[in-house]
């Protein structure tokens, strides 16, 4: 509020006195609404392969997401359809966020087990992920994995430790750029134990990877011990979708397209 006291005309023999209100101040001082919490969606629809004689809509998939506020930390819940996995109902719906420096992550698909995911960082690099699932008022853990970058010889190298403790499996995952987007990658695993003992297999393939275009990449992977492997084009800047072309070593190409809508 402002209080004006005018000076008094000559005809005036009293001091006058007058009100004045002004709201703008009060409304500038008000905070803003709270902004929607953000909400996104999608839709998929999948092609059968397009070089056979009656090319048909091979799959539906939708996924739809909603952030809010739980116990005062940022958290996402999402649903996601799989026509292919269920045509009746959701594939899976999940509930992910982070308290401090640990992320989680619960998803469940509906007939099986709760599914959990935490994963933090240490101060190294070393990123920590342990898998769980959780049926009824039973709770185990079923995977451990860390990830940390090495510099091996001046060159980077991505490194993965994991170890599957239903069946004892452990796997070690190596990977490193030889230049031009292509990358090796080495995998030993060990299963097994006790009397039976332990199988040892390594394996290792070559992965290529490059964008020719704009909207136009093509990407190759290639295990040269057994020959096997798959190239793969992909091009969404020709028409409103993407059309994907895969040529596996050995095998018949394949080309389907994809379209996907947002809402």
């Amino acid at each position: 509020f402002f209080f004006c006291v005018p000076r008094n005309p000559v005809t005036h023999t009293a001091p006058g006195f007058m009100l004045s209100l002004s709201v703008a101040p009060i409304l500038a001082g008000r905070a803003a609404p709270p902004a929607p919490p953000p909400q996104s969606g999608s839709v998929e629809l999948i092609s059968g392969d397009l070089g056979s004689k009656t090319p048909s809509l091979d799959n539906i998939k939708g996924k739809w997401s909603q952030a809010f506020k739980l116990l005062g930390n940022a958290a996402t819940v999402t649903a996601e359809y799989d026509r292919a996995e269920n045509d009746k109902f959701l594939k899976s719906a999940s509930l992910s966020g982070a308290v401090d420096k640990i992320k989680y992550e619960l998803a469940s698909n509906f007939g099986g087990p709760l599914e959990a995911t935490l994963e933090t960082s240490t101060e190294d690099g070393t990123t920590i992920e342990v898998e769980a699932e959780v049926d009824g008022l039973s709770s185990r853990v079923t995977r451990v994995t860390g990830t940390r970058t090495l510099s091996v010889n001046e060159r980077e190298c991505d490194l993965e430790l994991s170890h599957t403790l239903g069946d004892n499996e452990s796997k070690l995952r190596l990977s490193t750029m030889l230049g031009s987007g292509l990358r090796a990658v080495g995998l030993l695993s060990s299963k097994g134990g006790g009397k039976g003992g332990l199988d040892h297999s390594l394996t290792y393939e070559l992965e290529y990877d490059t964008q020719l275009t704009e909207g136009r990449t093509l990407s190759a992977k290639v295990s040269p011990r057994d020959g096997t492997g798959e190239v793969e084009y992909e091009d969404s800047a020709t028409i409103d979708a993407t059309i994907a072309a895969t040529f596996p070593l050995g095998g018949a190409p394949k080309v389907t397209a994809k379209r996907a809508f947002s809402f």
